[in-house]
């Protein structure tokens, strides 16, 4: 738990030295938006919350978390609702072209970072090649709804309205509550893993607040991080590989839901 204390605070240290003219501007100016994207995180939460009553591994389990959460609040939702209410664009989720270059090296350095930690605490002898790649597919999908909803939708609208360090430390308990029902139920100590998490979340969130581009931590950095929770702490990858038809269900979905999206609000501003 220390080294990832330590990343964390220094993460956060760099967040507010990069960003040091606006770092503790602090303000009150909460709108609909900021409300709307706190309301999707409780969703996530309350819905996790549910998965503790049904059946482990049962289909409805399945229903709850891969169509309602990650493909309906951490898609459907969070994009819905930035192009058809705030009549914003991808810009507005942090899908920008803005600091991609200084995004991508930050997220190839740090996915780096966090491959070479993983061989170094893990057997690469002892990793089925084929489980690890299913298992890479159900975490990486899982990455996309905790992009889109804790990242491009929370955390950028925090930020708009308390400023940058309530943004990385609320978003990062929002982002700990939706694990209740999923990660936190495997792990040996529940309230270690949840402070684990949180510390994880704004180490992710500190890297992202540093560019506000979702390259910075797409897909390398948090898919080696999540990638190294599951090998090194959980030891779950073989209960994630069995996921994959889930999994390819969600991106479907996510993709029939990005057309038809983009189709509505073409039509909406046809200009």
């Amino acid at each position: 738990m220390t080294p990832l204390i330590i990343m964390a605070a220094l993460a956060m240290a760099a967040a507010l030295i990069v960003r040091r003219k606006q770092a503790f501007n602090f303000r009150w100016q909460p709108t609909r938006h900021t409300w709307a994207a706190l309301a999707a995180g409780l969703a996530a939460f309350l819905l996790s919350l549910l998965l503790l009553l049904l059946p482990h591994g049962s289909w409805p389990g399945r229903v709850v978390t891969f169509v309602f959460i990650w493909a309906g609040l951490g898609f459907a939702l969070p994009w819905a609702w930035t192009l058809m209410v705030e009549r914003a664009g991808p810009s507005a989720m942090g899908l920008t072209r803005e600091r991609w270059k200084s995004s991508l090296v930050l997220n190839l350095a740090l996915g780096a970072m966090m491959v070479g930690q993983t061989l170094s605490q893990a057997d690469p002898s002892r990793i089925d090649p084929v489980l690890l790649g299913r298992g890479m597919f159900v975490l990486l999908t899982g990455n996309l709804f905790e992009l889109f909803l804790y990242y491009g939708f929370i955390h950028l609208r925090l930020e708009k309205a308390f400023g940058i360090i309530p943004a990385i430390l609320v978003t990062s308990a929002v982002y700990v509550l939706w694990h209740a029902g999923t990660q936190l139920p495997l792990e040996a100590d529940p309230w270690q893993g949840a402070l684990k998490l949180f510390f994880v979340g704004i180490l992710y969130q500190s890297v992202f607040s540093l560019t506000r581009n979702l390259l910075a931590i797409w897909p390398f950095f948090v898919g080696a991080g999540v990638m190294h929770d599951f090998i090194v702490n959980v030891k779950a990858m073989d209960h994630m590989s069995v996921l994959v038809p889930w999994a390819a269900l969600t991106v479907g979905l996510m993709a029939v839901c990005g057309l038809v999206l983009s189709r509505l609000n073409r039509r909406v501003r046809p200009g």
